[in-house]
């Protein structure tokens, strides 16, 4: 985790460091110091600790507030809107989080059979058509969609979705059981599977956090 961490960290380096060759050379002038930048310091720490699955709840919440306040320096929302939002909000998200704590549960990633499929500010789009042993699906400000249609699947698997302004879409086969949980908070979670024979099926799990975003499962 630590080496990941540092990974993350060092491409943010290696970028501003980039940003300011670039306006020092005069090759292109880039404002690294955006109306509301410093916003990124409660937004970029809160996405690593969702993408390391470290106090989900309060990532998610940081995530929020963030965005929240990066909206209102940028003059999108109003001031006001902040302050009547974020209070609500924080009570909201404690309150879902105590309901549903026993029902969500993220598995730790043990290996590189339990990949990760990133639509950050961005699109992903996989297909897989070899064995699959679970993974996770997260979508910030983006999309993630995930074709299982083909994939060999012999065992139980979990797949972790979390949905922040953003879309997850997974396409299962049809020789599966499916079992989902999860929190919907001014977002949703679809559930369009179409099961096929069950008999001796293996079972997919899929937990699911859809805020400001949707988890739709085909």
């Amino acid at each position: 985790m630590k080496q990941k961490k540092s990974i993350i960290w060092g491409t943010i380096l290696v970028i501003v460091g980039l940003i300011y060759l670039i306006n020092n050379l005069d090759i292109w002038n880039i404002n690294l110091f955006f109306e509301g930048w410093w916003t990124l310091f409660i937004i970029i720490p809160s996405l690593i600790s969702l993408i390391n699955k470290n106090n989900i709840i309060s990532s998610i919440l940081g995530i929020i507030i963030g965005v929240l306040l990066l909206l209102a320096t940028r003059n999108y929302i109003a001031w006001i809107m902040v302050g009547k939002i974020f209070l609500p909000l924080i009570i909201i998200i404690i309150g879902i989080s105590l309901i549903f704590k026993s029902k969500i549960y993220f598995r730790k990633k043990d290996n590189k059979n339990n990949p990760e499929y990133f639509g950050i500010f961005a699109g992903c789009e996989e297909k897989i058509t070899d064995t699959f042993k679970g993974g996770s699906c997260i979508a910030v400000f983006g999309g993630v969609e995930l074709d299982l249609s083909d994939a060999k699947i012999t065992d139980d698997i979990t797949i972790d979705c979390i949905a922040i302004f953003g879309g997850v879409d997974i396409k299962l086969p049809k020789n599966v059981i499916l079992k989902s949980e999860g929190i919907s908070i001014f977002g949703g979670a679809t559930n369009k599977y179409i099961p096929g024979e069950k008999l001796k099926s293996p079972t997919i799990y899929i937990n699911h956090v859809s805020i400001f975003g949707g988890t739709e499962i085909k």
